[in-house]
């Protein structure tokens, strides 16, 4: 008896031994084939010593600095100015960059930033923001060194796809797309000095190529963010000047929203601005206090104007409230100022007007960006905020 008591501790102690409780785990970067093994140290409930204490160290700031911001915030609700789009990178926590209170940011973040209408999650947050909260600024960061643009470039896995590593590549590819229909020359240099690699692997951080596809993915989602229906129907309401109707559903006045790109330097901590920020048709739009990047909009436009035959359309029917169809996005970004066609609806109810908008920047600010208002009946105009405080619910479903 003695002795089998023996031999179970002296099992138990092996087993402890063998697998203690901080131990060190391989793992790869997603997109890589080939890749250096990185290292990293796995501990039990000592990892959750820094939470604790980071909490503690927060609150004890709010109370010398700002004892009663929560209980405001609590009693009163929440009013953020803004609205942020970023990574979900560790790296680049947007209270930690901008050591911003509670309150001030409403955010959504993902893999590489990216905004898509067919994406019900990030569509909810845009509609919630402009429609209930009235944030007055959209803000899409995308940061150098971005582990989802970097996996873009680099070749993708051949076999042994598991769900986990299939959800990313399928997350990524709308970039990998970017990558290779890019007129931008720093990207396009990186494209030809790579074609003839059997195996690509992500490229250093200081890689030009690399760094202006980061720059052209925050493009993309600004420019889609302003020509997905939640905007435009505000700017269109906006415009229409109607006093019923332009007001949130929480009972605030409808306010000006302006779209900006920004990207984020994960080794110095700078904030610099892709100066390609869009607001209401006629509106100036406020400078951000950011640094510009710099050639990062002219290299934009003068790929854009190089590659001008590749146009897509605003499609949008003006009887069909916006939660019930996904609007056919596309920019025609060569032609900033062209005009919008008369929209043409077969409700009785329906005018044909011609509406010839195009985004108002100021000098250090331009667009390329064409935004393309919905024509709306009377009844569908009344309507509107309304239908829009249901589609959070209704998109989920």
């Amino acid at each position: 008896m003695f002795a089998s008591k023996a031999l179970f501790a002296l099992a138990a102690i092996s087993l402890v031994l063998a697998h203690p409780v901080s131990h060190r785990r391989e793992w790869r970067i997603v997109g890589r084939t080939e890749s250096v093994n990185y290292v990293r140290a796995e501990v039990g409930a000592a990892a959750f010593d820094s939470l604790s204490a980071g909490n503690q160290a927060f609150r004890d700031n709010l109370v010398k600095t700002d004892p009663t911001l929560l209980k405001t915030l609590t009693d009163d609700g929440q009013t953020p100015p803004f609205m942020f789009l970023g990574c979900s990178d560790s790296r680049v926590s947007e209270g930690t960059v901008f050591n911003a209170k509670p309150g001030t940011l409403f955010t959504q973040r993902n893999i590489a930033n990216q905004f898509h209408t067919t994406d019900p999650n990030a569509h909810s947050v845009l509609s919630y923001a402009v429609a209930e909260l009235g944030v007055e600024h959209v803000i899409v960061m995308g940061h150098y060194g971005c582990g989802g643009v970097a996996a873009s470039i680099a070749t993708p896995p051949a076999n042994q796809i598991d769900a986990a590593n299939g959800a990313v590549q399928n997350w990524i590819d709308p970039i990998r797309e970017i990558f290779r229909s890019s007129t931008r020359a720093e990207i396009v240099e990186l494209r030809e000095r790579i074609k003839s690699e059997s195996v690509v692997e992500e490229p250093d951080i200081s890689e030009p190529g690399f760094r202006a596809l980061v720059e052209e993915n925050v493009k993309a989602s600004v420019a889609r963010i302003a020509t997905d229906s939640v905007i435009t129907n505000h700017f269109a309401l906006l415009a229409a000047g109607n006093a019923t109707a332009a007001r949130r559903a929480e009972g605030g006045a409808a306010a000006n929203v302006f779209i900006h790109g920004w990207v984020y330097d994960i080794e110095t901590g700078e904030v610099k601005d892709l100066g390609i920020s869009v607001g209401p048709p006629g509106v100036a739009i406020p400078p951000a206090p950011f640094a510009a990047v710099v050639g990062a909009a002219e290299s934009h436009a003068s790929a854009e104007t190089n590659n001008s035959a590749a146009k897509t359309e605003v499609k949008v029917e003006a009887s069909k409230p916006a939660e019930t169809k996904a609007e056919a996005t596309t920019i025609e970004a060569a032609k900033p100022a062209a005009e919008t066609k008369a929209a043409e609806t077969k409700s009785a109810e329906a005018a044909k007007p011609s509406t010839e908008t195009k985004a108002a920047a100021a000098a250090t600010h331009s667009s390329p960006v064409t935004i393309h208002p919905i024509v709306m009946t009377p009844k569908a105009r009344c309507g509107q905020l309304c239908k829009v405080r249901r589609m959070v619910s209704r998109m989920s479903q």
